[in-house]
């Protein structure tokens, strides 16, 4: 065998290292900040693919933006296209970095040196030393390392899932306002088309002297109330709409045509009720708390491996100047009492014991919020069915009313506050049909029914 050439070694050893490191290091390309706001394209839309969402029901919506979308299909679209969303996501590959940062094996650690006599010396050659060094530390404690860093990836993951429940329910309560807007609106619409009506033949008769002119009065006082609901409608009509194209990732006031209001499900209620035991295999943020706690449990035990000696081992070959050859290894090692592990086994475990409590707590939370959803709907439900069982009789005598007005049997105010009587029932049977859509929308985000609802 032929001997090693250890001087040459030395010579190209340092350039052939230099090279491999250079060879495998990562290249680095600016990437500077817009200046300007990146709307999505107007004349392309939002995306509209969705057979990639995590969710089933949203994934399995086939959305045709030319046709009135349903809530589901608003839902589906906050979730395709929120700016905010896509951010979370971007945020989430620093997680998977780290995790396979975590699993990388322990870099070894190449030495030289050489001594080249000077001056009048009985040195007969030119030294030199080699040394290979390994941390074995790294490797006791990569396990755990590991471990913790797969643990966090998965609690980013299912944080970011809850990030998509909450923005498609924020969706859903964004559609339900916008809707329930616009059936109050269709009610003081009719309100005020009836009101200018009768305003215009109150003041032809008031100027032919037939009637007095505090009749017409009457009916502008009431005609400018309605007409200051209606803009109040349009000012949070115009709140409501930047927010959902804000999700959608859409320049303001680019609305889209919505159907109507869902219907009311009982036995999906019942169904959200009977998943309270579930709840921590259901809702992404229960997961994610128990896959960080997880990870947490993997960081404890890495640090309490590190309490031990760390070891270090390094193989050397050398020569001196006198011509001798030695080949040898050293092993170090840090005394655990001297290299700060105990405080660091203190932090872990008051960290655990923190993210044990604050799942606790999210967990009591939870059952709480599902309670209150309940309870809120049942008695929507008993206030929807006396206001639809008055409505009749309302209907009837506001039809009454407005004949006996007209046959000279009533006053104005009497007529008029038979006429709003009605309105009032009807727009607090429009306000109680979309309270109801919106507790619905919350209990289905608490329990991960609807179509938070896993496939199967």
């Amino acid at each position: 065998m032929k001997p090693m050439n250890v001087p040459r070694l030395l010579r190209i050893g340092p350039a052939l290292a230099l090279c491999g490191v250079l060879a495998a290091c990562a290249t680095y390309t600016p990437k500077p900040l817009p200046n300007n706001v990146a709307w999505r394209d107007s004349a392309a839309g939002p995306r509209v693919t969705t057979r990639e969402l995590a969710l089933p029901a949203l994934a399995a919506q086939r959305i045709d933006l030319q046709a009135p979308l349903d809530i589901s299909a608003v839902a589906a679209l906050a979730v395709l296209n929120d700016p905010r969303l896509q951010a979370a996501r971007d945020r989430a590959g620093v997680a998977r970095a780290q995790a396979f940062a975590a699993g990388l094996l322990p870099v070894p650690k190449f030495s030289a040196e050489r001594d080249i006599p000077q001056g009048q010396s009985d040195a007969t050659t030119t030294a030199y030393n080699l040394g290979l060094s390994l941390d074995l530390d790294q490797l006791i404690t990569r396990g755990a390392a590991v471990s913790a860093a797969r643990e966090h990836v998965r609690a980013v993951d299912l944080g970011i899932l809850w990030q998509e429940w909450q923005t498609a329910s924020a969706a859903e309560l964004d559609y339900i306002a916008l809707v329930g807007l616009r059936e109050r609106d269709r009610l003081l619409q009719t309100r005020r088309r009836a009101i200018a009506a009768r305003l215009g033949r109150e003041r032809a008769a008031a100027a032919a002297g037939i009637a007095p002119r505090t009749t017409a009065d009457a009916d502008l006082i009431v005609l400018s109330t309605v007409q200051q609901q209606l803009a109040a409608d349009a000012r949070q009509r115009a709140a409501r709409q930047g927010e959902l194209d804000a999700m959608l990732g859409l320049p303001p006031g680019q609305a889209l045509s919505l159907a109507g209001l869902p219907r009311f499900d009982p036995a999906a209620v019942r169904a959200a009720a009977g998943s309270l035991d579930r709840l921590p295999k259901i809702r992404p943020d229960l997961m994610a708390l128990r896959a960080g706690y997880a990870s947490q449990e993997q960081t404890l035990r890495k640090a309490v491996l590190s309490q031990f000696p760390s070891v270090g081992v390094t193989l050397s070959r050398a020569r001196d100047t006198s011509n001798v050859h030695t080949l040898g290894f050293a092993i170090d090692f840090s005394l655990p009492i001297l290299n700060g592990s105990p405080g660091r086994i203190a932090v872990e475990r008051a960290t655990r014991r923190a993210l044990y409590d604050a799942y606790r707590v999210r967990l009591q939370q939870a059952h709480t919020e599902v309670a209150r959803a309940l309870a809120d709907l049942t008695i929507l439900q008993q206030e929807q069915s006396s206001l639809r069982a008055s409505l009749p009789a309302l209907q009837s005598a506001a039809q009454a009313a407005g004949a006996a007005l007209r046959s000279g049997e009533i006053t104005l105010p009497q007529a008029q506050r038979q006429a709003q009587a009605l309105l009032d029932q009807q727009l607090a049977l429009q306000a109680n049909a979309q309270q109801i859509a919106e507790r619905t929308v919350a209990l289905q985000l608490l329990t991960g029914s609807g179509i938070f609802a896993a496939k199967g």
